[in-house]
């Protein structure tokens, strides 16, 4: 049985429902929110507010991809999950380099230092403080996917080493990778640096995808077995939203519909509508979805989007014997591959 991890335990693949694979739901602190205070997002009460509102719109399954270091609030992912209902993957890893002082630990911690510390919070427990201090205090959450950034048009070394100890943390312990890529850059060589450290494409769900919308690079992921994550819909500032229909349209003509997942990044308060603002984390839900539906897409299509595609993009690749918290929340043990 294929299994995800969640902050309140594993869980089925195949009960994931229906799956935002990016957003942001808690950030606390870290440079971002002092060089941009509209990423602040942390109140419980409007988190929950703006997730029973995905929830209400159909969705089931948030991924949430703030990584260490940037203000990632693992309480806070712990009371919505609860609060809602709603599921929630977190992150372990890091973001791009511009996203900490030169004095982070990021910038000197060896491969297999960042890696420990990667695996412990996939297989013990979040680091609550982002490593800030001398002293580890660990959620009960676990995280359930590794996060990497790449910068636009290149891979710093820096970058290199945070994607060598992803690997090793996924050789460990079976978590998928999620990568940024900035602007939907460096996709093919992202694909290939993993490949090189023994990470097969089919563990990596690649983001922003879409703000590079070329089918023809979109073709070539897909054909690696990678998949990509579209969060543009909604976001009209960077072109109108029938760019990312037709591009869907033609990658479902292409029979590579199976490499997608859809997400909303909504990383600022400015996007809630907890806040008063738009389109809101059930954007996706609300009002994409229906649009494909007059758009001619099948349901079969869009069950690919939003169920099939995030049960297998994010299900663990190792084989073991592991607790799996059912929908009745009785606790009962499965074999998962």
């Amino acid at each position: 049985m294929k299994f995800a991890r969640t902050v309140l335990g594993d869980v089925p693949a195949s009960e994931l429902g229906h799956v935002n694979a990016h957003e942001h739901l808690a950030i606390s602190n870290g440079l971002i929110t002092v060089q941009h205070p509209e990423y602040r997002l942390d109140s419980l009460d409007k988190a929950v507010e703006e997730v029973e509102d995905f929830v209400n719109a159909g969705g089931r399954t948030i991924v949430d991809c703030a990584p260490c270091g940037v203000g990632r609030n693992p309480d806070i992912l712990v009371n919505v999950a609860r609060s809602t209902g709603v599921r929630i993957i977190a992150a372990t890893g890091l973001h791009k380099d511009s996203y900490y002082l030169d004095s982070h630990w990021r910038f000197r911690y060896t491969t297999e230092q960042m890696a420990n510390l990667w695996a412990e919070e996939i297989e013990d427990g979040m680091e609550i403080s982002g490593y800030e201090g001398p002293l580890i205090f660990r959620s009960s959450a676990r995280a359930g996917v590794i996060k990497i950034a790449t910068d636009y048009q290149r891979i710093s070394k820096a970058t290199r080493v945070a994607c060598e100890a992803a690997a090793l943390a996924h050789h460990r312990t079976g978590a998928p990778i999620l990568t940024h890529s900035d602007v939907g850059t460096m996709m093919l060589e992202q694909i290939e640096l993993f490949r090189s450290l023994g990470v097969a494409p089919r563990h990596l769900i690649i983001s922003h995808a879409d703000r590079n919308p070329d089918w023809v690079l979109h073709r070539d992921v897909a054909q690696s077995g990678a998949f990509m994550e579209y969060d543009c819909p909604g976001r009209v500032k960077y072109f109108p939203e029938i760019t990312i229909v037709n591009l869907l349209a033609k990658m479902f003509e292409l029979s590579l519909g199976a490499h997608i997942v859809l997400g909303g990044d909504n990383a600022h308060r400015s996007y809630w509508r907890a806040y008063g603002g738009g389109p809101g984390i059930s954007y996706i839900f609300r009002k994409f979805i229906p649009r494909l539906k007059r758009d001619g897409f099948s349901d079969e299509q869009i069950c690919a989007l939003t169920v099939n595609n995030p049960a297998e993009s994010f299900s663990f690749a190792m084989e073991r014997e592991i607790p799996i918290v059912t929908e009745s929340n009785e606790t009962k043990l499965a074999h998962n591959p």
